[in-house]
């Protein structure tokens, strides 16, 4: 028992142990965009839902509803819509049911690094597409190479203006409006090479090292509400709220909203990313049914300790097995005797000694043609008396052949002289 408890202990210390040190291990973070409300990575939202749902003083909620259904909600206060994803992809009736709700007076914030076709052609803007890739991130942090600048240029009287540092990875897209009037709310430098790179534009006669001033977030008014639009998305995450002075870049572009309730909708997602990617998500969101799978493994781990110990079987008492020829040769001998068929048993007993000398000296008596030569050889190995030997054979071959009768004295000398034969050889 002393030894099934030192197991035990030592068990409970090594899972101890582990847990220590998976809890000191360093964090392993995955750079891939999500924009979930369950994330809790760099470029998931949860740290920023929850930082607006407790900093912002008309409220902040979460919705998975499409523009089409939040519009057929028949609302007489107004709000803000908030949606941050990659690569926004909205059909005629999404871009419909937008410019409605922005003419009752909500306000829509559409932050993504690039807009589809129709919303471009509605508003009549361009924007340019940048793919992201967290390798590419990572080597330029690690090269530490220069950040690229971020100027919010738009109501002074509330913010004044001021530059913000980001990874170019994180802020690569931009807007060009066209003709109807739009706000600038940030811009962003570049080239003009690279403005023609992006949209094909033939400036032969410019020269490219110019470097002009691109928008990355726009107001369009509209109706009795505003349409924002936002190139830089991956800032809306949780890495744009934890990223030291550059988190307050987001707080001048909410702003825009003004004093009213926001809501952020996750219908223009991935399937994958709407809900919390876990087995047992609503297990753990119960706090009844948590509690419970809490001790189901609780009760496993405990099994499996106590459970762990070898279990031996009781091993049964093997006895040594008893030597019963002696027994058994007395029995037969007994029957024999009561019997009283000495001759029987004296012919049992030549046949033993007849096998006994072809064995070991290879001598056949059997054969009475070969007896000289037989005697002899028998006489050469025993160091008896030929005479007294060929007697002892010769005296019994007609008992056993014969058929005769012989007393219980004469059986026993026979049987004598048969054993001292063999003892001698």
């Amino acid at each position: 028992m002393k030894g099934n408890h030192l197991f035990i202990i030592c068990i409970a210390i090594f899972l101890l142990l582990m847990f220590a040190i998976e809890c000191r291990l360093p964090k392993k973070f995955v750079w891939a965009p999500s924009f979930s409300h369950y994330d809790k990575q760099p470029f998931g939202c949860a740290v920023f839902d929850s930082l607006l749902s407790t900093s912002l003083p008309k409220g902040y909620s979460l919705s998975r509803k499409t523009f089409y259904e939040l519009e057929q909600e028949d609302t007489i206060s107004r709000r803000g819509i908030l949606v941050a994803t990659n690569n926004l992809s909205l059909t005629d009736v999404d871009v419909e049911a937008i410019l409605k709700i922005a003419k009752r007076g909500n306000k829509i914030m559409l932050v993504s690094n690039s807009f589809n076709r129709n919303l471009e052609d509605t508003l009549d803007f361009n924007s340019s597409y940048s793919y992201f890739s967290p390798a590419l991130l990572k080597k330029y942090a690690a090269a530490s190479l220069e950040k690229d600048t971020l100027l919010w240029v738009g109501d002074s009287a509330i913010y004044p203006r001021q530059s913000f540092n980001f990874y170019p990875q994180l802020c690569s897209s931009y807007l060009v409006p066209d003709s109807l009037p739009a706000k600038v709310l940030a811009e962003k430098a570049i080239s003009l090479d690279n403005l023609k790179y992006d949209f094909g534009i033939d400036m032969d006669s410019i020269s490219t090292d110019t470097i002009v001033s691109v928008p990355v977030a726009l107001s369009y008014p509209w109706g009795k509400g505003e349409i924002i639009l936002i190139s830089t998305p991956l800032l809306f995450t949780n890495y744009g709220v934890l990223d030291g002075k550059n988190a307050t870049y987001i707080f001048p572009l909410l702003s825009q909203m003004g004093d009213l309730p926001i809501v952020r909708t996750e219908g223009y997602m991935k399937q994958t990313a709407q809900i919390q990617m876990s087995p047992f998500r609503y297990f753990l969101s119960q706090r009844p049914l948590r509690w419970a799978l809490y001790l189901t493994m609780f009760t496993i781990i405990l099994f499996m300790v106590f459970t762990a110990r070898r279990r031996q079987r009781v091993i049964p008492i093997i006895y040594q097995p008893e030597n019963k020829s002696l027994e058994f040769t007395e029995l037969i001998g007994t029957l024999y005797f009561q019997k009283k068929d000495h001759a029987d048993l004296l012919h049992k007993k030549y046949i033993y000694f007849a096998e006994e000398l072809r064995r070991e000296i290879q001598v056949n008596i059997e054969e009475v043609a070969n007896d000289e030569h037989s005697f002899s050889r028998i006489a050469q190995k025993t160091g008896m008396n030929t005479e007294e030997i060929s007697e002892l054979i010769r005296s019994v071959r007609p008992v056993i052949y014969g058929g005769c009768t012989i007393s219980v004295e004469q059986m026993k000398y026979f049987i004598d002289k048969m054993n001292e034969i063999i003892d001698h050889i």
